[in-house]
């Protein structure tokens, strides 16, 4: 309801890509007072004369995952990605998979100390009930930057009651600082070898061989954005300061959706000339069991309730959907609005309506680049811990930068 209640906000602009019978009754419900009731009705009544998700499902080349198997990213692979010429980009191998294991090690004991000590951060997602827990918690030194938008606008409120406190905006640029250096700094406490400690005191870390593999691959480079007077009305730094270039995310079984929670990390339409795409680097990732479960049947109505024994326990599903225009999605928009609600019937409505995934079952060490604009979900899984580093590209044209952010 809250993306059909967007949808509204700004259909005034998009009247004229409807029918001309249909453009006389959105002046008269928009100021109604049943207004939210009288919304769903018109775009359930719009989805079912005009509606047809399986029409706008891909084929061909933009449906298909590129597999990069040498480890590289390659220009040509990611401008296809980028320009919605391919639904996926798998690359195996691009960290090396021994130390992708061990990275992901430290990171769930790191994690455990961080729950011990009461510092953890699990996602909060909206629900039919309010808010609730989801199944992916951050590590870090400051939170993704939509949490810390949501917490800035709680602080303007109470601003007044507590002048002495930093803005959470402010608190997530400094603390985007913070883990830049310590991500980059090897652990040692494995040894006691006081030299070789000093040695070896930086490691690469995977989202900053990332960043320059990027910035090498992409023809204009690639880097981190920067904050603007929109991102931070309140600063009066000189120099603006950059995003984050990605977090650790963990995902411990078992885990709450069994099949997946199908969404998008961006609402819109699928343009050449923009997009925002997420990268995932895995560290480690569950075990697959072959037992008596579902042996990994792309099919969603074949897809079992419980994961335990399923060989794609922990896969990544992406469905080439491609929807190119506002109207395709206004015709659409009740079914495509359950991409941002945790509802267990709308999941199953979007298991049934989409079709056929594009399955990735990565390893430890493994690269994957997707459109954020495109369903996803990963897999549930019973026994286990993924553990991922992710970042957001944003894409504005092949002749501008790509903009790293978190």
């Amino acid at each position: 309801m809250r993306v059909i209640n967007t949808f509204a906000t700004r259909w005034t602009s998009y009247t004229s890509a409807l029918p001309t019978h249909y453009q006389q009754h959105i002046r008269t419900f928009l100021n109604d007072a049943t207004r939210n009731t009288a919304i769903q009705t018109f775009f359930q009544h719009i989805e079912s004369n005009y509606g047809n998700l399986s029409s706008l499902i891909d084929k061909g080349p933009a449906s298909e995952t590129i597999v990069s198997s040498d480890g590289v990213i390659h220009p040509q692979h990611l401008v296809r990605l980028c320009q919605h010429e391919a639904t996926a980009l798998h690359i195996p191998n691009f960290f090396h998979p021994e130390g992708a294991k061990q990275l992901g090690e430290e990171l769930i004991q790191e994690s455990l100390m961080r729950t011990n000590s009461g510092k953890s951060s699990n996602w909060k997602v909206s629900t039919s009930r309010g808010l609730e827990s989801s199944d992916v918690a951050t590590l870090g030194e400051h939170p993704p930057y939509n949490v810390a938008v949501a917490r800035d606008r709680e602080y303007r409120r109470v601003q007044s009651e507590d002048e002495t406190r930093s803005s959470p905006i402010n608190e997530y640029f400094e603390g985007v600082q913070r883990e830049f250096q310590f991500r980059r700094k090897r652990k040692h406490q494995l040894t006691k070898d006081t030299n070789q400690s000093k040695a070896d005191h930086y490691r690469l870390w995977p989202l900053d061989k990332l960043r320059l593999e990027l910035e090498e691959a992409w023809p204009c480079g690639c880097g981190l954005a920067r904050e603007t007077s929109s991102s931070n009305d309140n600063s009066q730094l000189q120099y603006p300061r950059p995003f984050g270039g990605g977090l650790p995310r963990l995902m411990m079984g078992p885990t709450r959706w069994k099949r997946g929670f199908i969404h998008v990390d961006e609402m819109g339409p699928l343009d050449v000339n923009r997009g925002l795409f997420s990268a995932n680097i895995y560290l480690t990732v569950p075990e697959n069991k072959s037992g008596d479960g579902d042996s990994g049947d792309a099919t969603n109505n074949a897809v079992p309730e419980r994961s335990k024994g399923r060989k794609d326990a922990g896969a990544l599903y992406i469905w080439p959907l491609g929807v190119r225009s506002r109207w395709d999605w206004y015709r659409n928009a009740t079914t495509l609005s359950g991409l941002s609600a945790q509802d267990p019937e709308t999941q199953l409505k979007l298991h049934d309506k989409l079709g056929k995934p594009n399955i990735i079952q990565p390893q430890s060490g493994d690269l994957v680049l997707l459109c954020a604009q495109r369903p996803h979900c990963a897999v549930g899984f019973d026994e286990g811990v993924r553990v991922s580093l992710q970042c957001f590209l944003q894409y504005d044209g092949i002749d501008k930068r790509l903009l790293i952010d978190c």
